[in-house]
């Protein structure tokens, strides 16, 4: 059975995993800072960090998560009403 503890560490860890995805799919020219991909994996992964933040306590880190949850919520959707504009 999995516990909450394990939980948060998995959601962490697949969190990190999809911020450095993003940023190595950037690095590459695999996409660019206005795609909403891009937003979405940094979203997502800052998502999961942050709920492995909270449940360790670490509220620093959780400060930073949140801000860039922001940043990536605003940028997508200023990307997708870019799509429709």
């Amino acid at each position: 059975m999995i516990t909450i503890e394990s939980a948060s560490q998995i959601a962490g860890i697949i969190g990190a995993i999809t911020l450095l995805y993003a940023y190595a799919m950037i690095s590459k020219g695999k996409l660019t800072n206005t795609s909403s991909t891009y937003h979405i994996y940094n979203l997502m992964g800052a998502f999961l960090v942050g709920l492995n933040t909270i449940y360790m306590g670490a509220l620093g880190a959780l400060m930073l998560n949140v801000v860039w949850m922001i940043i990536a919520a605003w940028h997508l959707i200023k990307s997708i009403q870019q799509k429709s504009a």
